[in-house]
């Protein structure tokens, strides 16, 4: 039996933990640079790396940073693994790289840009900030497709002896300034992992964190019905 122990949604402008607004940006023009190091602060993280990251992996990493919030970050973790998804890959990390060698005149390649330039760069940000040595994958999809989605998990938590899952779409689109996220942690059932402290599940109320001993089934994964809130 599969369990949603806890998720957290990024749109622009707004952050929500568990179905409550855990962060909302100042009203004006959505930035996204400046929007993730508005969030970056309001979780009070102190890792400089960050600002270094591509956009996908800020987004991610946020992400990853609400819902492990409490955990062990030192304490290893070899029952946990990440797999995420999206549809456009390191685009946004391409199309910056790009402008750095398509002028004859004015080449000159960016070690620092072409780092990003595959997706799953940003599980490999999340397993060393969280010494997560599990199974770590990124799946370029056309869409969230609930029932791709559900094997691929079943696969990592049954298949490879993972009991716990990091796992969600993450998409950016700077184009039309937009992002996109919904990760969760999924996990096998009341599996004890390296996060030493309760999370909350899907129903629960923030206010009384260390009261909360269940999790929520959602059938099939069908983690579209979180994007409701």
């Amino acid at each position: 039996m599969n369990y949603i122990n806890s998720y957290c949604k990024i749109v622009s402008g707004t952050v929500w933990l568990n179905g409550e607004e855990y962060f909302k940006s100042a009203s004006g023009p959505f930035v996204m640079n400046d929007f993730f190091s508005a969030v970056y602060k309001h979780i009070g993280t102190d890792y400089r790396r960050f600002y270094k990251m591509d956009v996908l992996s800020k987004l991610g990493f946020l992400a990853s940073e609400i819902l492990l919030a409490g955990s062990d970050r030192e304490q290893p973790k070899p029952d946990m693994g990440i797999i995420l998804f999206n549809k456009n890959s390191s685009l946004e990390a391409d199309r910056d790289y790009q402008q750095t060698i398509q002028n004859k005149e004015n080449f000159f390649p960016s070690p620092a840009e072409f780092v990003y330039t595959l997706p799953n760069i940003v599980t490999g940000e999340i397993a060393i900030r969280n010494k997560i040595y599990g199974e770590t994958a990124f799946y370029v999809l056309r869409s969230y497709m609930t029932d791709v989605v559900s094997e691929i998990l079943d696969d990592a938590l049954y298949s490879a002896g993972i009991k716990c899952v990091l796992t969600g779409w993450i998409n950016v689109d700077i184009i039309n300034s937009s992002i996109d996220c919904l990760m969760t942690i999924c996990a096998t059932g009341k599996v004890k992992t390296g996060i030493n402290k309760r999370i909350p599940n899907l129903s629960a109320g923030l206010e009384n964190i260390s009261a909360v001993d269940e999790v929520i089934q959602l059938d099939d994964y069908n983690l579209c019905d979180l994007y409701k809130y």
